[in-house]
């Protein structure tokens, strides 16, 4: 799984030597402070191309704080950090305590234009007693396109160096697949192409303890696929046509985010439709295509990106999948 590599430095403070179970009672010494470094190739991100370092992003974070006698206090709660004009900035500031340890959680709850716990999105909650990450039943659609970054660290201020940054590693909660379809007869007339991807899961809800995802898909037989795409255009000759290009919130580049597909929830359950008109029929042609044809794809994991081109050629259609590798920053937040 690719991940995304953010540290957060916490530095040391002066604390009361003394905690109830509920609250932290603390004298404030020297306040957390963030600073991104961003030097580096930005991470693409599926939608937008951009890098988590963008004005506006919110990473979410929690801190639950277990105290030397084993009580446990929600130290940081449902925290936004905003990134803005090269900060990462928050506010009740929070400091280090002298014991105890640290279990972090954080996920990045906006970006751009989009904002998770509003309509159409899932909502997250945090289950203490648990350390769990909540993720409501999703349902993706093309309308609510989303990449779930989330990341686990925990800190115990007796190991060497206590003090030093903290590491969040985000990961991906989805994968990404871009369908290209290509005409290959330089002679023929390729028009009108429809798409449909049928038999996915589109909705599921997920866990996440200590930084585990465990995601449970639903699916109904008579599900309608959200995943749908027609135009009017000419097919040019061995151009690749990406069918979900600017549909609605997906990119230019035209991935689509979806949820990871086990062997099992993907073999012979994921096909696509094509249909499209040819000049050497004079007709409409239809295609069924099964994904699971191609032997060396047979699932789709979080944090992959996929690359599907289906090929016409004598009103045939062959594809070819390749998995192509995200591209990854290192985002330094730190004083």
């Amino acid at each position: 799984m690719k991940q995304l590599s953010i540290y957060i430095s916490i530095l040391s403070a002066i604390m009361a030597t003394s905690c109830s179970k509920h609250e932290v009672q603390e004298q404030k010494g020297i306040p957390m402070s963030f600073y991104a470094e961003d030097s580096t190739e930005k991470t693409r991100a599926l939608l937008n191309t951009e890098g988590v370092n963008q004005n506006d992003n919110v990473l979410t974070v929690y801190d639950l704080y277990t105290t030397s006698s084993n009580d446990k206090i929600l130290y940081m709660d449902d925290t936004p950090v905003r990134y803005t004009d090269g900060n990462w900035t928050y506010s009740p500031l929070k400091y280090w305590t002298e014991t105890g340890t640290h279990s972090f959680m954080a996920y990045l709850s906006e970006s751009g234009n989009t904002t998770l716990n509003t309509t159409n999105y899932p909502k997250v909650t945090y289950d203490e007693n648990l350390e769990t990450l909540n993720i409501s039943p999703w349902e993706i659609t093309l309308d609510n396109q989303f990449d779930f970054l989330y990341a686990y660290h925990s800190r115990s201020m007796n190991e060497a160096e206590p003090h030093r940054p903290v590491e969040f590693s985000l990961n991906h909660l989805l994968c990404a697949v871009q369908f290209n379809v290509v005409n290959l007869m330089p002679t023929v007339t390729i028009q009108n192409p429809t798409f449909t991807l049928n038999g996915i899961y589109q909705k599921g809800s997920v866990s996440i303890t200590k930084g585990v995802p465990v995601i449970n898909l639903t699916k109904t037989d008579t599900e309608k696929s959200n995943f749908s795409s027609y135009d009017s255009k000419v097919l040019e000759y061995n151009v690749p046509h990406n069918v979900f290009s600017g549909i609605s919130n997906v990119g230019p580049e035209g991935y689509v985010l979806l949820w990871p597909h086990t062997e099992e929830q993907f073999k012979n359950n994921i096909s696509v439709f094509i249909s499209y008109y040819s000049s050497a029929v004079l007709d409409y042609v239809y295609k069924t295509i099964n994904l699971s044809d191609d032997a060396a794809t047979n699932n789709w994991r979080a944090g992959n990106r996929y690359i599907y081109n289906f090929y016409i050629q004598d009103n045939r259609i062959s594809f070819e999948v390749k998995v192509v590798p995200w591209v990854v920053d290192d985002v330094i937040i730190e004083e």
